[in-house]
């Protein structure tokens, strides 16, 4: 067999590159673009780029390459879309032609729980694994009249907004700046400090903003009170959907519904851009939501669309017998890094 060795992403077609994910890959991620891979640069993951022939036409993927301890490489397939059985045929095909250094290929879809998706995966040899992405989210439908979009939001949503706007919340799209993007840190560590729950470093979440800000992809909204923020997002664009990527908040008065009334204006702006799907991130499992830890946040975000979404599961290809070690080993080495580096390792 051929060996196949996916191309090093090239930032002098970051252009060309995201109009094949956009015509290839139906409700394309962001994991996807030009502007995900530049923000990778200088971390321990290496962008690449395969070109995958399913039924006659070029499939374009976005992997990321990595050194596993002891293991050897794995090529990381974040957030495809689009994806069908044919297709699952033809990764499986493809991956089996990559340099021998790589022990396996992760997979993960950004696309409802199919199962016979889910069977097309199993039945090519690939084996479920732990997903570095949420599986529970909400995703608003953004088509339609503004009239429309509000008319498929759960009651809770449009009093808290209306009561927003009445107790004078105001909103604002906040050009990054030094003085905003430490605002947003300082927003973020609110939340951190609050919920003792996990957040990525500073200079994580700064590589993004940076990186999105320069593509025109990525931008900054602010709610306020009383003349101060009190509420913040990132909202991240790519084609025709948007993601509610990071946000922070003070402790608020519980009756002010500050959150809603950002989320509101920014959908309202996105829908004139003729954004048709805005996601806001994870959730915990709706089976179990009401002994979690953010069920705050699955009241807040399930109130804006009538069903959550619950994406297919991961999965990763064995491409040699040292796959088995990276079983054995994997969580312990990602969990080992974690506490050393204060970063997660996918």
């Amino acid at each position: 067999m051929t060996v196949i060795e996916p191309a090093p992403a090239r930032p002098d077609d970051a252009e060309a590159w995201d109009a094949e994910v956009l015509a290839a890959q139906a409700r394309a991620h962001y994991m996807q673009s030009s502007a995900w891979a530049r923000t990778r640069a200088g971390s321990p993951w290496t962008a690449l780029r395969d070109r995958i022939q399913v039924d006659g036409a070029d499939y374009p993927v976005q992997l990321f390459a990595r050194t596993a301890p002891l293991a050897g490489t794995i090529y990381h397939a974040a957030r495809i879309a689009g994806v069908t059985p044919a297709h699952v045929a033809a990764l499986t095909e493809r991956a089996r032609s990559y340099p021998k250094r790589v022990f396996a290929v992760k997979a993960e879809v950004f696309q409802e729980y199919d199962q016979t998706l889910v069977d097309a995966f199993e039945a090519a040899g690939w084996v479920r694994t732990v997903s570095s992405q949420y599986e529970h989210a909400v995703m608003v439908d953004l088509s339609g009249t503004l009239d429309e979009v509000a008319a498929r939001f759960k009651k809770r949503a449009r009093n808290s907004y209306r009561s927003a706007a009445k107790q004078g919340v105001t909103i604002d799209e906040v050009p990054m700046t030094p003085e905003s993007t430490a605002r947003m840190h300082e927003l973020i560590d609110e939340v951190r400090e609050r919920t003792g729950g996990y957040f990525r470093p500073h200079s994580y979440f700064q590589r993004i903003w940076d990186v999105y800000d320069a593509e025109g992809q990525g931008r900054f909204f602010y709610a306020r009170h009383g003349g101060d923020a009190v509420a913040s997002a990132f909202v991240i664009r790519f084609g025709d959907t948007a993601w509610y990527k990071d946000a922070g908040s003070q402790r608020e008065n519980p009756k002010l519904f500050a959150p809603y009334a950002m989320q509101w204006a920014i959908m309202q702006r996105l829908h004139e851009e003729g954004v048709t799907g805005y996601e806001l991130a994870n959730i915990p499992d709706p089976a179990s939501w009401e002994d979690s830890d953010i069920r705050g946040l699955y009241v807040f975000k399930t109130a804006w669309a009538p069903e959550p979404v619950r994406y297919m599961p991961s999965f990763e290809l064995p491409l040699n017998g040292r796959y088995a070690l990276w079983q054995r080993a994997g969580r312990y080495l990602r969990a080992l890094y974690t506490r050393r580096t204060k970063d997660a390792w996918y």
